[in-house]
């Protein structure tokens, strides 16, 4: 393990990497970030370099999208801190103040960043306002600070080799596919197999989770920045939805998996099974159509599924599900909704990815 790390260490060491090139551009700013500290003697000259660390990320929409929400945080705190010093509470009051913002900055850091810098701000601002005696002061120079740090950050993500999220848009949307691919496929065989493997379909899950998460975090961060016109960032929007629609539809097809087998025997079996098969190429199509720029390959999945809906009454109409428990046939209804559902879904993501691009 540690060969492998030093080989990607060593690998990552060269100017054309990303990884190097952002550590260089973090490297420069909070040098700079230091010496305007220290020059402009500021009493708390630790704020700036820590707020240009908190705020750049590896892309110029990472860096917009967490400078707004740090300054809004910030701007939030600072006010509120302020307010609370002027009334010149008790010690014991500011302290259990101090201790309930505690809980809340540890709550809100996983959940919501703005709130978790409000409420650091409020912490801080409470402690010095006990210290010193200018009530304001303390409010105002984490404010000054997070300002100063925030345009320095901003300055280096800009000026210096900047790197645009939605360069990598193809990649994360190939790979959030790919992933939510081979989930539907455990899924898939697991419903019509003789054997659940429950910690395989959890790790698959987990996996495309991950995918999705951050995916998403890419649209937004593309979203963000400059160079896009209004109809591509509601597009980046859509296609979140989009693919979160998706992961929304295989959860509740993993429930359906995990109830039964369903009444697929037989004909219908095969039936059925040709259809799961024109799904499984729809999701390699939309691989292939986020990855690279070519045409998109039509699946004729309605036709196919219209076909298997014709069939499925026909052998109701013959009774060939009366033998079948009611629990098994709507579990076999609930799995057949959810797989057009998916194709439903997965057109979504076509027309967005579609969209997307010719709106360039």
């Amino acid at each position: 393990m540690a060969a492998r790390g030093v080989k990607g260490l060593a690998d990552e060491f060269r100017l054309s990497s990303p990884v190097f090139r952002h550590a260089l551009r973090a490297a420069l700013a909070i040098t700079v970030a230091i010496a305007a500290a220290r020059g402009l003697g500021l009493a708390h000259s630790v704020w700036v370099p820590v707020t240009v660390l908190v705020v750049m990320r590896p892309s110029l929409g990472g860096t917009l999208h967490i400078s707004w929400k740090r300054f809004a945080g910030t701007a939030m705190g600072a006010v509120a801190g302020v307010l609370m010093v002027c009334l010149k509470l008790p010690a014991p009051v500011v302290a259990a103040l101090v201790l309930v913002m505690v809980f809340f900055i540890f709550y809100f850091k996983a959940h919501h960043y703005v709130l978790f810098t409000a409420t650091l701000t409020v912490a801080l601002v409470l402690i010095l306002g006990t210290v010193f005696s200018h009530t304001w002061q303390g409010g105002a120079e984490r404010m000054a600070d997070t300002l100063l740090g925030i345009a320095i950050g901003l300055g280096a993500s800009f000026l210096v080799w900047p790197n645009f999220a939605r360069k990598n848009l193809r990649r994360e949307m190939g790979d959030l596919i790919a992933a939510q691919h081979r989930h539907f496929s455990q899924l898939v065989a697991a419903y019509f197999g003789d054997d659940t493997d429950m910690s395989g379909l959890l790790a698959g899950r987990l996996t495309a989770v991950q995918h999705l998460d951050a995916c998403t975090e890419k649209f937004t961060d593309a979203a963000i920045e400059p160079g896009l016109r209004a109809s591509q960032r509601q597009e980046l929007v859509n296609l979140a939805d989009a693919f979160t629609g998706v992961h929304r539809t295989l959860t509740a097809m993993a429930s359906t998996v995990g109830k039964s087998s369903g009444v697929f025997h037989g004909s219908i079996l095969a039936e059925c099974q040709g259809v799961v098969a024109c799904l499984d190429r729809l999701f390699s199509a939309l691989e292939s159509y986020a990855r690279e720029d070519q045409a998109f390959e039509d699946q004729a999945f309605n036709e196919r599924f219209s076909r298997f809906m014709v069939f499925l009454g026909r052998m109701r109409s013959q009774g060939e599900f009366d033998r079948f428990p009611l629990d098994s046939r709507n579990n076999a209804s609930a799995f057949i909704r959810q797989i057009n559902r998916l194709a439903a879904d997965l057109e979504r993501a076509r027309k967005g990815i579609e969209a997307l691009r010719t709106g360039r």
